[in-house]
């Protein structure tokens, strides 16, 4: 059977006009989050990401701020939330170890993210849906989006031209790709950069001491 794409729509009773949300609240704080971190594509994606800002960040580019990753759900619960911890640790122990192909290219027009396409996989939309319906209390991005788009980010300020060069580069060296057995929890410091503040195994949901 081939995987569905990776294209996750929150439950119904999330579903709010994304519009409207928008106008009624700011846009949220992500403090924290879980990730897949894909610290072995940094080769690839550097050329764009230690040239790539975020709106209110001029002075620090993503690669420094976060390793390349595939994003699982943010915002998340408090660091210190013991019980959403634990709620983590039985998806893990439902999940299995991930490798995750990249053969195409895309970009956000409304932000300028170009980011990399993961290739659906029975294993990454299984740990997609059952995060989703694990945490329900914590709507991806706040609930700004009905339909969530996996991604991994490679320029957060880009446009046509640098997304044309990513293809290039897919086109050149062929898929890219990379394995975790892990999902990463990461916290926003107070200098905007995001560290790991815990890890679970993929397979076990044991505690892990380091994601990268």
């Amino acid at each position: 059977m081939t995987p569905r794409p990776l294209l996750r729509r929150r439950p119904d009773r999330l579903a709010v006009n994304a519009q409207a949300a928008a106008e009624e609240r700011p846009r949220p704080q992500y403090d924290t989050g879980l990730i897949l971190a894909l610290p072995q594509l940094a080769a690839f994606t550097s050329p764009w990401r230690s040239t790539s800002y975020v709106p209110g960040h001029p002075a620090l580019p993503i690669e420094r701020r976060f390793p390349p990753h595939v994003t699982l759900l943010a915002p998340w619960a408090p660091a210190d939330d013991g019980e959403a911890l634990e709620r983590l640790r039985a998806v893990a122990q439902r999940g299995r170890p991930l490798r995750i192909e990249f053969t195409a290219a895309d970009l956000f027009p409304e932000s300028g993210v170009v980011y990399l396409t993961p290739t659906p996989t029975a294993e990454l939309t299984e740990l997609f849906d059952d995060v989703l319906a694990t945490f329900p209390d914590h709507p991806p991005y706040g609930g700004l989006h009905d339909t969530v788009v996996p991604h991994l980010t490679v320029s957060a300020d880009g446009g046509p031209a640098q997304l044309a060069q990513v293809r290039a580069a897919l086109a050149e060296h062929g898929p890219v790709w990379a394995e975790t057995d892990r999902i990463c929890v990461f916290g926003r410091g107070d200098d905007d950069i995001w560290r790991q503040t815990a890890s679970v195994v993929l397979g076990s949901g044991d505690l892990a001491p380091h994601c990268l």
